[in-house]
């Protein structure tokens, strides 16, 4: 029963021991890998690194509480339809993650921790659930998803290097995933939890398997390859260029085999079989489909993903500004160039490689797709484009293959030269993790705050904060009677300062203007006694002009800048200022938000 799909395995696995045992600097890289993936990767634990990783953990939160307060087939589907959207196997995982703090919680009798959670309240980005839980969930919970996003990330390196190896040799394939390792986008979504990181493994694993079909023609091959396209769905829409890779594998096969082309072409039982391992694959993938929510499934495919296209979420500017300054601040400015010169140089070789053209021309076909979908859209983020990270890796190693063997006294500097320079790179920017200003904040808010201080904040979700786990609170979204009326501390982030920039594209307001510039100033009865991160100039955020492709320059030689919507956020946004009350406490306080 179990026949073709063991032999898969066993052959997986021999592939696996081979690659280490043959190749000696394979180790290295992935030590490299895993350090760099998982250099302090609980930063801003007990809080969250992006909006998205807390959605998601306490989308896994729900079903669980339900069930367990209530047992039934019932419960799981409403647990499970609750979520705020149907974000796909992500919920399998995070579930997954989230499983051994569950049965310490029951083993120990504190079952109640998740059987209270019900369906609660956004405000504030669910503080309430937040501060009522203890922070053990919290830090456990967050710590095993980190650490599974990190797997998917040492993993993601080993694809690139095992496709890199079969398509040209060993050599290009180290390059690759060295490469691979070295770029800070990459690092940075290693140090989060969510979809994309499991997305593009199972993106890396799909087009292992489809070149393997390339090469052998075997049918096994193409559908695990169809079936891992499909994981990749299932974890992220965005995926979706996987669909047409699978097709241009199998046209790939077609232009090469001794066979009939128009005869291997035009192979319904392959094809048909491909689409539905692929489609069912997606389908499973989805929580809400295996209870039942199809109402949220075509929500989610054919409304909130076709409306992200146009959805601005930030300024306008055409679409190659959006381009410069997700690959700038991703991959620095030496490796991004030398990427435009490793596409170029890979198609200018096409011609010249008759054994691994087909992977290299899959690859750049993959490249063209992802780039393609997102000339589309009104903007996007790193994490957006992490899947064509792996892809201008491969392609630059391929290029500087290429001018090894053409040249090896010119390609030795130009290899050593980028590496050391996208090494100091990402270098600088993961060791920026150890010290963030909003962890810095948070700990000197526990050390010098009394038990029953209050500290007020203005931003509308707890992760862009930088408060104490069991710290009062005074938040936008509470009813007045209920917030202390005299707060000793009041906390300003990057994002509060962006009212002092006129024209911004998102907060504008004169009230909330004047109301910043006094607390900056010291013209209220609070004084500044913390900081935390680089002050802007005058406490003004100094963003790239939207459209301006100089302001985008630093962006590849700084590695950690600022970041617009739910990408997660670096020093820059980071930046935190803590107020102190200065005067005794004579009338209620007065925001001005």
């Amino acid at each position: 029963m179990f026949g073709p799909g063991r032999a898969l395995f066993d052959r997986v696995r021999s592939q696996v021991r081979e690659d280490f045992r043959a190749d000696p600097f394979l180790p290295y890289i992935m030590v490299a890998a895993t350090l760099l993936a998982s250099f302090w990767f609980f930063h801003r634990i007990p809080n969250f690194a992006t909006r998205d990783e807390k959605d998601r953990l306490i989308d896994a939160m729900v079903p669980y509480g339900r069930v367990l307060a209530d047992p039934s087939i019932e419960s799981l589907q409403a647990g499970v339809q609750w979520s705020r959207v149907p974000f796909g196997a992500t919920l399998y995982l995070f579930a997954l993650a989230l499983l051994p703090v569950v049965v310490v919680a029951l083993v120990t009798g504190r079952g109640d921790i998740f059987t209270s959670v019900g369906y609660p309240s956004s405000a504030f980005g669910y503080y309430g659930l937040w501060a009522s839980t203890p922070e053990w969930v919290w830090t456990w919970s967050l710590a095993f998803v980190r650490l599974f996003n990190v797997a998917f990330a040492i993993g993601s390196v080993y694809l690139t290097y095992r496709l890199g190896t079969a398509v040209v040799d060993r050599a290009t394939g180290r390059l690759a995933a060295t490469l691979l390792t070295l770029t800070f986008g990459f690092l940075t979504i290693a140090h989060e939890g969510g979809e994309d990181m499991p997305a593009l493994f199972f993106v890396l694993l799909a087009l292992n398997f489809l070149y393997v079909y390339i090469r052998t023609g075997e049918r096994l091959p193409f559908y695990v390859g169809a079936a891992c396209g499909g994981a990749a769905i299932a974890f992220k829409l965005t995926a979706a260029p996987v669909i047409l890779g699978v097709g241009v594998a199998h046209l790939l096969r077609a232009l090469q085999t001794d066979e009939d082309t128009l005869r291997t072409l035009l192979a319904p039982r392959l094809l048909v079989t491909g689409a539905a391992v692929g489609l069912v694959t997606i389908l499973v993938g989805f929580p809400t489909f295996m209870v039942g929510g199809f109402d949220q499934i075509v929500t989610r495919f054919f409304g909130g993903s076709a409306s992200r296209v146009s959805w601005p979420t930030g300024p306008d500017a055409p679409i190659s500004w959006w381009f410069l300054r997700g690959y700038f601040s991703g991959m620095g400015l030496p490796l991004f160039f030398a990427s435009v010169a490793g596409v170029v140089g890979s198609v200018a070789g096409l011609r010249k490689q008759r054994e691994s053209g087909s992977g290299i021309a899959l690859v750049l076909v993959m490249l063209v797709l992802y780039v393609g979908m997102f000339t589309q859209w009104h903007d996007f983020r790193v994490h957006h484009l992490l899947p064509t990270f792996p892809l201008l890796a491969l392609l630059l190693a391929n290029a500087l293959s290429d001018l090894r063997e053409w040249n090896p006294s010119v390609a030795r500097p130009i290899v050593a030269l980028l590496l050391v320079t996208t090494a100091i790179y990402a270098g600088m920017g993961t060791v920026g993790f150890a010290s963030m200003p909003r962890d810095d904040a948070e700990a000197w808010l526990a050390a010098n705050a009394d038990e029953n201080d209050t500290v007020e904040v203005y931003r509308v979700n707890i992760q862009d904060t930088a408060i104490p786990h069991g710290m009062n609170v005074n938040h936008r979204f509470q009813d007045r009677t209920a917030q202390d009326p005299c707060p000793e501390y009041i906390q300003l982030g990057y994002r509060d300062l962006l009212y002092l920039k006129n024209g911004t594209y998102y907060r504008n307001g004169e009230r909330q203007q004047r109301y910043v510039r006094a607390l900056v100033e010291e013209e209220t009865d609070y004084e500044i006694v913390a900081e935390f991160g680089e002050r802007p100039p005058e406490f003004v955020p100094q963003r790239a002009t939207p459209g301006d492709y100089t302001d985008l320059l630093r962006y590849g030689v700084v590695p950690q800048t600022d970041q617009f919507a739910d990408e997660q956020e670096l020093r820059a946004n980071q930046y935190t200022l803590v107020l102190q009350r200065s005067e005794p406490c004579r009338t209620p306080h007065e925001s001005g938000f």
